[in-house]
């Protein structure tokens, strides 16, 4: 079978902003996109066209392990490329599309003009495939999206941690002294938050460092009151641990994004964050 041309990386919320907030987001998610992939040595192209991100490079795997911590980014789809050409999309569909005995369903969209519909594109394409169809509930999904000229096919849908782009919600400071309070740090950052950490133990600053893809993690260890004053910062983020020690600090304001969660859903994130590396 032939290897992905490319990866399809999916934005979510920033597109329910202004026309205005948009470019402005999207020029800092590119951004945050190039000094990832550069940081870790990966040759790519991008290309932009609306609601879409295209990475064109031969390092497919790396670069999802990147794409995968970058905060903006919803999914991420290895992708390939033909002709939009009833001919082309049936050649390549049934090169990559291989259900087995599973029963399958291709989904399609198109945009642009053609001499064909999306439903052409799915009876055709499907036509060819070896298995059972069945719409409703696929035990295998193949996706086709026909653009103008080109038709992008996919197989899978990678999640990424999604919410919004790093560096888009200025900075705050966060207090890690605990498991929660990595945790809480990212959900700061999921909301586009810079963050300043505050540590007794390294190891939680390193898991954020991971995370932090696309500007430069600040760090400090010592007293809160003194990095405070020292970045000019008197926002802090910390867990429900964290907060009991810093409620009496005066002229700051103290976020506290684990209140309303319960023990099953900070499971969950624990294991996205320390150990999976990509989130719903």
């Amino acid at each position: 079978m032939e290897k992905p041309e490319c990866l399809l990386v999916r934005t979510g919320e920033i597109y329910l902003k202004s026309k205005q907030v948009q470019r402005r987001f999207v020029s800092i998610l590119l951004n945050n996109i190039r000094t990832g992939l550069r940081d870790n040595k990966i040759k790519f192209r991008i290309e932009l066209i609306p609601n879409r991100i295209y990475i064109y490079t031969k390092q497919i795997k790396k670069t999802i392990d990147v794409l995968k911590r970058i905060f903006g980014i919803v999914s991420i789809s290895p992708v390939w490329i033909c002709k939009s050409t009833m001919r082309d999309m049936k050649r390549l569909g049934k090169s990559i599309f291989k259900a087995g005995k599973k029963k399958f369903a291709i989904r399609a969209r198109r945009s642009g003009s053609h001499k064909f519909t999306s439903q052409d594109i799915a009876s055709k394409v499907g036509w060819i495939i070896e298995g059972g169809v069945d719409l409703s509930n696929p035990e295998k999904e193949f996706f086709v999206e026909c653009r103008q000229k080109k038709t992008y096919m996919f197989t899978e849908k990678i999640p990424g941690p999604g919410g919004l782009p790093l560096g888009t919600a200025g900075r705050i400071i966060a207090y890690l002294n605990d498991k929660d309070s990595v945790i809480a740090a990212w959900m700061m950052m999921k909301r586009g938050c810079q963050i300043i950490a505050v540590y007794k133990n390294k190891k939680y600053v390193d898991v954020l460092k991971k995370w932090h893809t696309g500007k430069k993690l600040n760090y400090h260890r010592g007293r809160i009151n003194d990095v405070t004053k020292k970045t000019h910062t008197y926002i802090i983020c910390a867990s429900e641990g964290g907060y009991c020690k810093l409620r009496r600090l005066k002229n700051t304001l103290i976020l506290r994004p684990l209140i309303a969660l319960d023990n099953k859903i900070l499971e969950n994130l624990s294991k996205t964050i320390f150990f999976n590396g990509s989130s719903k």
